[in-house]
């Protein structure tokens, strides 16, 4: 039987070899027999037991006994794997069953908005229609389907109040975690809040009930100053940015807030917006390229560019903080350390449509809230009963990364799962067709936080065991 080294990344920093496992998403730190066996391995392209095991360890100028403990912790480990099993994918993240009950619903509760952003892909929240309000009365029916619904087992929901803008329905905001709470303490469970808003309409008193609640926040806002007025201007044209500051001030206060920020071709100094939301007070900053099919807006390889290089310089903040046990809200390089702490592994990139669907003020249920107003996408109704399984199945079965064959070959194919679904809908107008114009950005963005993973294990392991996964266990 053929030995080959599977798909693996090789990483070094400051001497140390490290290695990422593409099939499995696993990280190991190598001792330097191992790298040597692997790079011998790779170099023949493969190698018989035969081989291995007669004048190998001459070759390599080490006691047969130490080659035969390498070899079998390689093999166990798939490190080196039969050539007819490289770039398998072994043990990965299983999706629950396509039948699974729903456990987070994104709760559109006002199709219509108070800004103009002209990358919007809700077209100002209107979603292909025309602004609607959500009623108290659909408010409840939705909390009601999603208790219903939800598997028996499942103890903890999720609701999160989405738009448009949400503020501008307050009243149903309201009800509809009023009644969330009821009936998670009627069924013996527990319901997550969040809410994504544009900042305007913040209130102490509308402060005060989100930290109530328990709510994460998300404050979307782009860049700072003018260059924020000009991507996110009321419909006047009037700049939001110095009011949306003002007015989130109760947010900051409790802590309670996180910012998103649209990357476009406008607004790609990102670390003077990162430092600047964090310094005024967000927990933590995230950071994502638009997708709006429109030139003025969309990034190109050398915008792409210029975004992995306001990253690294946002990592490295990110690491010297590690470093001293402190934690630097820059949570794009932190979610990408925990998904490979965690090795992720999966076939699809997020819950859409597995665990989460987007519920509109007409009571039809979407793939994801992105989707919301693309018909081919809705997956059922509160007037049907609920979600059409049948056409549920399907969808996820045609968007399953196992069904890519352009992400086939990719070595971050596990850790991506082929993208967001409405960027690929967006762009190729099938969410299944992976939309390659920013994998190699990706790609590079994916290899900086394995180097940031492996620079935390050198630098400050105990970072990982604080602020990363309570329940790891430091035995360094």
């Amino acid at each position: 039987m053929d030995l080959v080294v599977d798909e693996v990344i090789p990483i070094e920093r400051d001497g140390q070899p490290y290695a990422f496992h593409v099939a499995t998403s696993a990280f190991y730190e190598l001792d330097p027999l191992s790298v040597e066996v692997l790079k011998e391995v790779g170099a023949r392209g493969s190698m018989t037991e035969a081989q291995l095991s007669n004048g190998f360890a001459t070759a390599l100028a080490v006691a047969p006994e130490d080659l035969e403990v390498a070899l079998r912790d390689l093999v166990a480990l798939r490190l080196l794997v039969p050539s007819t099993e490289r770039g398998k994918r072994i043990a990965g993240d299983a999706p629950p069953p396509l039948d699974t009950g729903i456990a987070n619903l994104v709760m559109h509760v006002a199709h219509t908005c108070n800004l103009g952003c002209g990358y919007c892909y809700a077209e100002a929240g209107l979603y292909k229609g025309k602004a609607t309000i959500m009623t108290e009365q659909r408010a409840i029916e939705y909390v009601d389907w999603l208790f219903e619904q939800a598997d028996p087992e499942r103890k903890q929901l999720g609701l999160t109040f989405f738009g448009g803008e949400p503020l501008l329905n307050p009243k149903v905001i309201r009800a509809g975690a009023a009644h969330a709470q009821k009936r998670a303490k009627e069924t013996g469970r527990t319901v997550s809040f969040g809410i994504t808003t544009n900042g305007t309409l913040v209130t102490e008193d509308i402060a005060q009930f989100l930290q109530d609640i328990g709510a994460t926040v998300t404050v979307s806002l782009d860049a700072v100053g003018k260059t924020n007025d000009r991507l996110r201007p009321f419909h006047s044209g009037k700049g939001s940015y110095d009011l949306v500051m003002e007015k989130i001030r109760p947010l900051l206060d409790r802590k309670i807030a996180v910012a998103r920020v649209t990357v476009t071709r406008q607004n790609l100094d990102v670390v003077k917006t990162v430092t600047t939301l964090l310094e005024a007070g967000f927990r933590e900053v995230g950071c994502s390229a638009v997708d709006a099919k429109n030139p003025a807006y969309d990034l190109d390889g050398s915008h792409y560019d210029q975004l992995l290089a306001g990253f690294s310089v946002l990592t490295k903040r990110y690491v010297e903080h590690a470093a001293r046990g402190e934690y630097y809200g820059f949570s794009n390089i932190h979610n990408i350390v925990k998904a490979i702490h965690n090795g992720h592994n999966k076939e699809f990139p997020c819950g859409a449509g597995l665990q989460m669907v987007a519920g509109a003020p007409n009571g039809k249920m979407s793939l994801c809230h992105r989707f919301v107003g693309e018909e081919d996408y809705v997956l059922g109704s509160l007037q049907t009963g609920g979600l059409d399984q049948d056409k549920r199945k399907a969808t996820l079965e045609a968007i399953n990364l196992a069904e890519r064959s352009d992400c086939s070959k990719c070595w971050a194919r596990y850790i991506c799962s082929g993208g967001c679904h409405h960027v690929n809908f967006l762009f190729n107008g099938d969410p299944s067709q992976t939309y390659m114009t920013h994998c190699d950005w990706l790609r590079a963005w994916y290899r900086t936080g394995i180097e940031t993973y492996a620079d935390l294990l050198a630098r400050n392991p105990s970072f990982i065991q604080r602020f990363v996964d309570p329940g790891y266990t430091c035995v360094a």
